[in-house]
């Protein structure tokens, strides 16, 4: 009986929330424009945080009409700010959300906003593209269909940091590869964005940051443009030589460690740098430390092997730097961080990607040991050794 009452409780709550799913729909058709906006605002309000909101919208057909008064000559500009905004909430969603709305060819529509003259509703386009963009299930090759677009979002680079911001964060999840790369470097990315680095908002240095790591990466051409660029008289390298000091947050350290690395393989800095030597190195030594999150030291370990994989030198100094050996070993030990024992959510989370970090530490042993019978001795004696893996009934077991 219990049970029938429950499934009666739950069958009666979810056709209140279609009933009212429906009104919220019906008030985007009244002929009354203020009503409309009112709608459209009221439906913002009930859709932040609410997925199951979110899904009956959708389902309901909320997206067709929304896009239809986003573009709207007739709609008012504040109409279509509140359209963008409602629309990117519904891309907070899930994955589904993301690909309905695709399925409705938002990613023009949106686009065609950028055009307008009104900068609030330009930030509401650009920050519903960001999260679309960032969506693993979008294809980046959506933001190069059509070739006016790339050189708009150079333009509209000055004009707020929240614009800034945005298409930063679409430019670098959208660089895969040498031809986006190339394209983004033609249309002049690294001026556009070098001054960024010197940006107030630590938001903006940040999303600037990844954009040069993902512009640099196995790229000549960019890297040996990026050292010798000047930004308020001081040479990008040491730009990012001050970002990766221990006082700034964790992600920034990592991030411009990946710059100087990516700058280093591509031949645009020399291995014995010192900005290579005693600061991208050591930085990204700290970050295998126990006392780092699971995807900071997966990072740090995978950018550390790729520095110092060509190299005998770098794999000398890496090996005696800081006890790195014995902070390797750990990554079979410890999965999760010092500070994430207390956190049930995060040690689940931990336990469940552990096999990320065996994997990076697996790839920095190979560089360590690429090339040097001294350091592979190190490697396998003494309190670095990784743990010798033994098959046994229960699995692979760590000895």
């Amino acid at each position: 009986a219990m049970c029938l009452v429950r499934t009666k409780c739950l069958l009666s709550s979810l056709t209140e929330v279609t009933a009212s799913s429906r009104h919220y729909v019906d008030r985007l058709f009244d002929p009354d424009p203020q009503k409309v906006l009112q709608g459209v605002i009221d439906m913002k309000n009930a859709v932040i945080g609410n997925n199951k909101q979110k899904a009956n919208l959708i389902v309901l057909g909320a997206v067709p009409r929304l896009l239809y008064l986003l573009q709207q000559e007739t709609s008012t500009t504040e109409l279509k700010t509140e359209c963008a905004v409602v629309l990117g909430s519904l891309a907070m969603g899930t994955e589904n959300n993301v690909k309905s709305l695709l399925d409705c060819h938002i990613i023009p529509a949106l686009l065609q906003g950028l055009l307008s003259p009104d900068l609030k509703f330009i930030e509401a386009c650009l920050r519903c593209l960001r999260t679309i963009f960032t969506s693993p299930v979008t294809p980046e090759e959506l933001l190069y269909t059509d070739a006016t677009v790339i050189p708009h979002l150079m333009a509209l680079l000055s004009r707020s940091r929240y614009t800034q911001e945005y298409i930063c964060q679409i430019f670098s999840h959208c660089c895969k590869g040498p031809d986006h790369q190339t394209i983004l470097f033609n249309h002049g990315a690294v001026q556009n964005i070098a001054h960024l680095l010197t940006s107030l908002s630590y938001k903006v240095r940040m999303q600037a940051l990844k954009c040069f790591s993902v512009l640099a990466f196995e790229n000549p051409q960019v890297s040996m443009t990026l050292v010798n660029v000047l930004v308020d008289g001081e040479l990008l390298p040491q730009i990012f030589v001050k970002m990766l000091q221990r006082d700034k947050p964790i992600e920034m350290q990592l991030t411009s460690a990946k710059c100087l690395t990516y700058m280093c393989r591509a031949g645009a800095i020399r291995t014995d740098d010192n900005c290579i030597v005693l600061k991208t190195l050591p930085c990204l030594v700290r970050m295998c430390s126990k006392e780092r999150l699971l995807e900071e030291r997966v990072e740090g370990a995978e950018t550390l092997a790729y520095l110092i994989e060509p190299d005998v030198e770098l794999q000398r100094i890496a090996s005696i730097t800081d006890h790195l050996i014995a902070m390797l070993a750990d990554y079979f030990k410890y999965p999760s961080s010092v500070s994430a024992i207390t956190d049930i959510k995060r040690l689940d989370h931990d336990l469940k990607h552990a096999h990320e970090l065996r994997q990076a530490a697996f790839k920095l042993y190979a560089s360590l040991g690429a090339n040097d019978e001294d350091i592979r001795k190190k490697v396998s004696l003494g309190e670095g050794r990784p743990p010798v893996l033994t098959a046994s009934r229960q699995g692979v077991t760590s000895t």
